[in-house]
């Protein structure tokens, strides 16, 4: 029994990966995409083909805001908060050498690359208190909702007339 393979240019199977990448954004974006933001054209465009997973969650104190980001160090990241808009920067360089004749690629899957994330909050929170912490990799990020956006729910009583 013979297995019948199929070679798939490396470039297009990298241009199905940024293609999946796109619409994976569009879909999931957590908070929204901020398109009021400027795009920078093509400089913002590059910026969305690779990007980090991230979780956002949120507890009546704070929103933490979670990246997984291997293989990338604190030094290549920037995290800035401006008008409770938090944004995610950074840059993942490339391990693949090209002038290593020795070396053959049979499968090229990890993505490198600049990326940048931005996140607006439901509520309004403390610019100057956003902290930071890169451990093993995970970037956790903690943006601390404003004074006035922590009191509870209450329910609105409705008068008959």
């Amino acid at each position: 029994m013979s297995v019948a393979t199929r070679d798939v240019p490396v470039s297009s199977s990298r241009d199905i990966t940024t293609m999946r990448n796109r619409l994976r954004r569009f879909f999931d974006e957590p908070f929204g995409l901020d398109f009021r933001l400027p795009m920078e054209m093509e400089g913002r465009m590059d910026a969305v083909i690779w990007r980090p997973a991230v979780e956002a969650t949120e507890n009546p104190m704070e929103y933490l805001i979670t990246a997984e980001l291997p293989g990338i160090s604190p030094e290549n990241i920037e995290v800035s908060v401006v008008d409770g808009v938090l944004t995610l920067k950074g840059t993942k360089d490339e391990e693949r050498r090209t002038d290593d004749k020795e070396r053959m690629f049979h499968m090229w899957e990890r993505e490198y690359g600049k990326f940048e994330r931005t996140f607006r909050f439901p509520l309004e929170v403390e610019d100057e208190k956003v902290s930071a912490e890169f451990t093993n990799g995970v970037l956790m990020i903690k943006v601390p909702k404003a004074k006035e956006a922590r009191m509870p729910a209450r329910t609105v009583p409705i008068a008959k007339k």
